[in-house]
């Protein structure tokens, strides 16, 4: 090809090349349709001109070589692509067809792809698109913040951080979830892991060896693995949990589902599990719950928990405590049927229908059923609900009709009948005209309408109703009973049209329902139906019931009634008033101290429904304590569960609340509601805590240990383990003027981090976390030491500036680490230094902070932890020495610190060091020239102190001067903050006496 040529395939036409083909940067290429080109080795298009590429359908083929195109900017191609090996980049490119290797297919970072892809292995790097299926026979990698959509197959699948996809994963050996990342479907592959944190997952997840999932990430599906790992915290898994050997839910982790597993540990604290435990062994850490049941494989009725390790801090059977039993009847025992007394012949009225498990139907039966109740009905499906409430029966005459019942499968459990809560005789009245009485499900004392229909068979038709008593005013007998529980205190209360005002069906307001029924006028519509406000005070399923029947008037003759159930849910769950802050990691404590914090199901007045918990049945069910995180409100937020199920059933609608902890840092209410909805209803009657504002239980300081090259490719730690004689606070010494590193944590009372405490939260990011330095022996005395007053923290910087603490700036997830130095108020110096030098001093580093509208945080103890170290005012002792003019002179320098009365070797000191542009040569005397002594230019030495001396063969080494040349140099090393230097006079051509054998001094 010439060097501008173009290459253009119509639609319909192939083109073959034996060898490679390769298109550059000013020649092009055009293909549409089923264009097809095929080389039989390699295909380079990928530093052509995007304007040049005009492929809008078509096929590109390299056999057994590589397609490559990419490298210049914007390259859009549609059309199917195979090769053997697959380069897309290094731009962006886009890719409409599908693309196939038996190699490696590689795809550049911001790239789309359009299209399935298959190949021997897949690397994507970040920030791709895909819209079609991922299919490798070796490994696929999949670059951060990455989509795709359509299904993932490989032998070891891996995605980086902030991945999303959409559809299901396969893989051979292992799959990998970065961290931040959305999978919205199956997972199966032998191992698994869901990095932390903050991950989403929708769909079931079965890993055949283990499976392992991230802090702070949510799984909305089943989990099924030998070996499960939940890792702390902030977790929580929505479905079912199966691990036949080891299952771990660590901190402030939730499974809402139930558990089947070998051995189940739930670690301290708040690790929680909704439903029941089928079990080998369980172990509970402090407060760990199971909700519901736990089933212990090996059951035996006499010790029913002989496999649970109880270490919640809640006795068995409390409230809160584990309690243990046999698995749940999963036979079929018997039938109930819920019914009307009466019904009209013009209508097809419905029951409820429930496959009981067990012989009080406490347990349903969930395997699915197929049920036909006569008279009249037709063959009806339950699912594994166990509850179809819509079975229909049927008769056209009047009279009274026995229900009875046929299953598949069959069960030779008696049937029971129950009408308004009470056990029937299984018999409804079929009537020629009636009322039905109905109401949607409202909340307690919140007004709300009872419809009352007047009802007829056609006389034309008798599968007809039609209505009675349009737009006319009736006086109507109202009663009500109690259907679930079947029991109660209050009455409804009924809006009379005349009286303009309620009537209780009772003797009074304050009464409860009986047998005779009161007068109430009502008025019906047009459509022959009267709807009447109505209040009910307490909690439950009401059995309302209408009747008619005058003695006079044009409506004399007429015997009309019927009865319907209203449920009514308490209108909310009310927390005792609690005190408006809170320290991460504690309970809740109520406003008035010394006073118990209760949960109360009340009505709309915020008057108890002492009624609710009294039912009975499947109806019986759980309230569930939640939380509404209020601030901070920024992504990667950490808002954790708060777990807990509250127990009402007899408690006269008021219980103690369990420990209402949260254990982070942020605004909160707490939350109660109903698990299911009330009685069948979608009712679940939320009420929210008081508004409680939790901050950091306490601080901890702590010295950050680096290890340091000390030459030679050792490592020493720093700052400086004690070395004897020295003793020093923590064990640790730095020197005076000598940088290290603080880390400080904002932490629960379990010792967490409160990741909130952050530079994102609005609320506290413009203040700072106070450190202020104490006296280590008496925790007392700030800046010590006070004989010689005046030190500082600073930076450490060579221009040190005062540090007074942290700005929560520089705080991530609870944590934030910084340079400081503590610098004594006077330091060697030469000739003498002005003030009295200071003696080795402990310090502790206390950090203190006020937290808006809360609180003061303390390290302090006994709830914090604090950095310790001793404090030393240290120097660089460069020695003097003297020597032959004809021989270098070698130094051994020491770094020393100051005891309080001497200096000593600082014998803790391997890591201090200087290199030789540091020396200074000075006042040369006689016939020395301190230039002389300079090192050549380019050569750099280092000297390392061991056990604070110069070692033999590393010492400071002066160069001879030479025949003729002596007098003396002053050698100093300044420039280390922390070590200054003392000046060592050394003299040349001075000569050491020879062996002595007998030395006398005169005087």
């Amino acid at each position: 090809m010439g060097s501008t040529d173009n290459v253009v395939i119509a639609s319909g036409y192939g083109v073959t090349v034996n060898s490679d083909v390769s298109i550059d940067y000013n020649q092009g290429l055009s293909m549409s349709g089923t264009a097809a080109l095929t080389a039989n080795k390699n295909i380079d298009i990928g530093n052509v001109n995007p304007p040049n590429l005009k492929i809008t359908g078509g096929s590109l083929t390299a056999k057994g070589g590589n397609f490559k195109v990419g490298a210049q900017g914007g390259t859009v191609l549609v059309a199917d692509i195979s090769a053997a090996s697959v380069s897309l980049g290094g731009t962006p490119v886009k890719v409409t067809g599908n693309i196939t290797a038996t190699g490696n297919i590689d795809i550049s970072s911001g790239s789309t792809l359009n299209g399935a892809i298959s190949g021997g292995s897949i690397s994507g790097n970040s920030k791709v698109t895909i819209t079609g299926s991922v299919k490798a026979s070796g490994n696929v990698s999949i670059g951060s913040s990455s989509t795709i959509t359509g299904p993932v197959n490989g032998s070891s699948i891996t995605t980086s951080s902030g991945v999303s996809i959409t559809g299901d994963v396969t893989a051979v050996n292992t799959f990998s979830l970065g961290s931040g990342s959305n999978l919205n479907g199956t997972t199966k592959a032998p191992v698994v892991s869901i990095e932390a944190a903050n991950s989403q997952v929708q769909g079931d997840i079965t890993a055949s060896t283990s499976l392992t999932v991230g802090s702070g990430s949510q799984v909305k599906g089943n989990l099924t693995s030998p070996t499960i790992d939940l890792k702390a915290s902030g977790l929580l898994v929505t479905g079912d949990v199966k691990a036949s050997s080891s299952l771990s839910i660590a901190s402030g982790n939730g499974v809402k589902g139930n558990v089947e597993g070998g051995n189940v540990t739930l670690d301290s604290s708040n690790a929680y599990i909704t439903g029941n435990a089928l079990v080998d062994h369980i172990t509970l850490g402090w407060q760990g719950r199971v909700q519901q049941t736990i089933t212990c494989k090996a059951y035996t009725p006499s010790n029913p928990c002989s496999c649970v390790t109880n270490n919640s801090g809640w006795a068995f059977n409390e409230p809160m405590g584990p309690k243990c039993g046999p698995g749940t009847p999963s036979g079929l025992h018997h039938f109930q049927i819920e019914h009307p007394l009466t019904a009209l012949t013009c209508q097809v009225p419905t029951v409820k229908v429930t496959a009981c498990a067990d012989a009080s139907c406490s347990a349903v039966y969930k395997n699915g059923v197929s049920v036909t109740v006569s008279p009249g009905g037709v063959p009806t499906q339950i699912d594994t609900s166990g509850v179809n409430a819509d079975v229909t029966v049927r008769q056209t005459t009047v009279g009274i009709a026995t229900l009875s019942l046929v299953s598949t499968p069959a069960t030779t459990g008696a049937l029971v009948c129950k009408s308004g809560g009470n056990t029937s005789n299984c018999q409804i009245s079929f009537l020629s005209s009636g009322f039905q009485v109905s109401g949607v499900p409202r909340y307690a004392e919140d007004v709300a309408v009872l419809e009352i229909s007047a009802l007829q068979t056609s006389s034309g038709n008798r599968d007809v109703c039609v209505p009675m008593f349009a737009s006319q005013t009736k006086d109507l007998n109202l009663s009500c009973g109690y259907s679930n529980p079947d029991k109660g205190t209050l009455p409804a209360r009924i809006f009379d049209s005349t009286k303009n005002s309620y009537v209780a069906l009772a003797a009074s307001d304050q009464s409860s329902c009986s047998g005779s029924s009161t007068k109430v006028t009502v008025t019906f519509g047009a459509d022959g139906v009267a709807k009447p406000n109505m209040l009910y005070a307490d909690a439950g399923a009401l059995l309302l019931t209408a009747s008619y029947k005058p003695d006079s008037g044009s409506d004399k003759g007429l015997d009309m009634n019927g009865s319907g159930t209203v449920v009514v849910a308490p209108k909310k769950f009310m927390f005792t008033k609690l005190a408006p802050t809170q320290r991460a990691g504690l309970a809740a404590a109520p406003l008035v101290a010394g006073t118990t914090i209760t949960l109360s199901a009340v009505n709309a007045l915020d008057a108890v429904t002492k009624n609710f918990g009294n039912e009975s049945g499947v109806a019986v069910q759980k309230v569930v304590l939640d939380r509404n995180l209020q601030a901070p409100l920024y992504t990667s937020v950490v808002n954790p569960q708060v777990s807990g199920d509250l127990d009402f059933v007899k408690k006269g609608g008021v219980i103690a609340a369990p420990p209402l902890v949260w254990p982070e840092v942020g605004k909160i209410n707490f939350t109660a509601a109903l698990q299911n909805g009330y009685l069948g209803s979608s009712l679940t009657s939320p009420g929210p805590s008081d508004t409680v504002l939790f901050y950091p239980h306490h601080f901890v300081t702590e010295l950050v240990i680096k290890q340091v090259d000390s030459g030679g490719g050792v490592k020493m730690p720093f700052p400086f383990p004690c070395s004897a004689p020295l003793v020093c606070a923590g064990d640790r010494a730095v020197y005076s003027r000598q940088s290290f590193d603080l880390t400080i944590r904002a932490q629960t009372a379990a010792g967490n981090e409160t990741k909130n405490f952050d530079a994102r939260n609005d609320g506290i990011n413009t203040t700072q976390v106070s450190l202020v330095p104490y006296d280590a022996a008496t925790g007392k005395n700030s800046y010590p030491p006070t004989a010689t007053s005046g030190s500082t923290l600073t930076d450490g910087a060579k221009a040190a500036a005062a540090v007074t603490g942290v700005p929560v700036t520089s705080f991530t997830n609870g944590l934030a680490t910084r340079t400081i130095a503590y610098s004594f108020p006077a330091a060697y110096a030469v000739p003498k230094e002005p003030t009295a030098l200071a003696s080795p001093t402990g310090l502790l580093l206390r950090a203190t902070y006020a937290y808006p509208a809360a609180g003061n945080v303390s390290s302090a103890p006994a709830d914090g932890m604090e950095a310790q170290l001793t404090v030393l005012t240290g120097r660089l002792m460069v020695p003097h020495d003297y020597g032959s003019e004809r021989y270098p002179v070698r130094l051994a320098v020491q770094a020393q610190y100051w005891d309080g009365k001497t200096w000593v070797t600082s014998l803790l000191d391997s890591i201090s060091a200087f290199d030789n542009t540091l020396v200074v040569f000075a006042n040369c005397k006689k016939t020395l020239v301190c230039k002389d002594f300079a090192f050549p230019v380019g050569t750099t030495i280092t000297y390392t102190f061991d056990k604070g001396i110069l070692p033999p063969n590393r010492r400071l080494t002066l160069a001879a001067p030479g025949v003729g040349k002596s007098g003396s140099v002053d050698v100093s090393v300044p420039g280390i903050a922390y070590l200054p230097s003392t000046v060592g006079t050394v003299v040349f051509g001075v000569f050491k006496s020879g062996p002595v054998i007998y030395l006398r001094e005169m005087y």
